[in-house]
């Protein structure tokens, strides 16, 4: 699932990433990929757009829902400005109708005073909406036209953090932003692309002392420098660190099986399995590194498995179908394709 993380690709590539980004409820993710997979998509392929555009819009509505469930959490908390803020994002960034109405509703009832000292009395001193007004997303709210998505500066440093983390499995999320400032610009030099400044930062944090995440993000660099070796180092001293850390065997995974070690990627799948970390990712992971090595049959039955898990259903459903329309099983065919296809061919 994770093949070809580190390189430049085609659309193809980002579309994909995209897709199982968003199987994988990395929803931040997946809406950097699609964006990216819509940028390098020929005008001549437009299904192809369509299908981008469609994942794009999946992947934004489930951010908007995510803050504005942030936002409610905030305002049962009496965090007035903090809910602010979240439902501000959330109409930003849903493409959903419905979704931006609710949180053009719920920003707005915290821009009248009087709503929000009654709502939280003790907070309502330190509440201020950002410019003295609205948000720029609650402006022009009885307006029926679609509001572009707005680029990533639009927002703060501390929200584009958030938006990035956030969908990270686990425990991760907020072991991340307990790193502190320092490490949370490295992190976004490195989703920038400028792995030369983070690498520093990253070095100085682990002469205080070795951190999974910290190697882990070190590691990726070095990848992307073709250090293959020493990536995979710190990644085994990583998971050494914190069994449980899913995002180090998923990079090992990748590693490994890119440079074609097949059967040592399958016996990091395997240790996914054993110790419950992802395993509906790992299920699906596991069919493809199988059908990578050539054992159809065995892809096929653990892809078969995967179909119970919602989260990597469909995709293991698009895997199967094909094999089974060589085979001439057409109603195994209809089956998978009405039932995980929506009945999309």
């Amino acid at each position: 699932m994770f093949f070809g993380l580190f390189g430049k690709k085609d659309f193809r590539h980002y579309q994909n990433q995209g897709a199982k980004h968003l199987a994988a409820e990395r929803y931040a993710d997946a809406r950097v990929d699609f964006q990216e997979a819509l940028k390098l998509c020929p005008a001549d392929a437009p299904q192809d757009a369509a299908a981008i555009h469609q994942g794009l819009n999946q992947a934004c509505n489930r951010l908007g829902e995510l803050n504005l469930q942030e936002g409610e959490h905030a305002l049962r908390g009496g965090e007035m400005q903090k809910a602010y803020d979240h439902f501000c994002l959330a109409a930003d960034l849903a493409v959903d109708q419905g979704i931006k109405s609710r949180a053009h509703a719920e920003a707005a009832k915290l821009e009248q005073p009087a709503a929000a000292a009654a709502a939280a009395p003790a907070a309502a001193g330190n509440y201020k909406p950002h410019g003295g007004g609205s948000c720029s997303s609650c402006k022009g709210h009885g307006d029926h036209h679609e509001e572009p998505a707005p680029s990533e500066m639009s927002l703060s440093e501390e929200d584009q953090f958030f938006l990035m983390v956030q969908p990270l499995p686990g425990d991760l999320p907020n072991r991340y932003a307990a790193l502190g400032p320092k490490f949370h610009k490295a992190y976004l030099m490195i989703h920038e692309g400028n792995d030369r400044d983070a690498f520093p930062i990253l070095q100085e944090m682990l002469l205080s002392g070795e951190n999974d995440i910290v190697l882990y993000e070190v590691a990726l660099i070095m990848f992307r420098a073709g250090q293959i070796h020493e990536s995979e180092t710190l990644l085994n001293r990583a998971v050494a660190l914190n069994p449980q850390n899913a995002t180090v065997y998923l990079a090992l995974v990748q590693l490994m099986a890119g440079g074609g070690r097949y059967p040592q990627a399958i016996a990091v799948v395997e240790r996914m399995l054993e110790l419950d970390i992802l395993p509906d990712q790992a299920q699906f992971m596991l069919g493809e590194l199988h059908e990578a090595t050539g054992n159809t049959e065995l892809a096929m039955e653990l892809w078969s498995k995967s179909l119970e898990y919602p989260s990597v259903a469909k995709s293991a459903a698009e895997r199967l179908i094909p094999i089974l329309n060589r085979q001439g099983r057409k109603d195994d065919v209809k089956y998978l394709t009405k039932k995980y296809l929506k009945g999309c061919c």
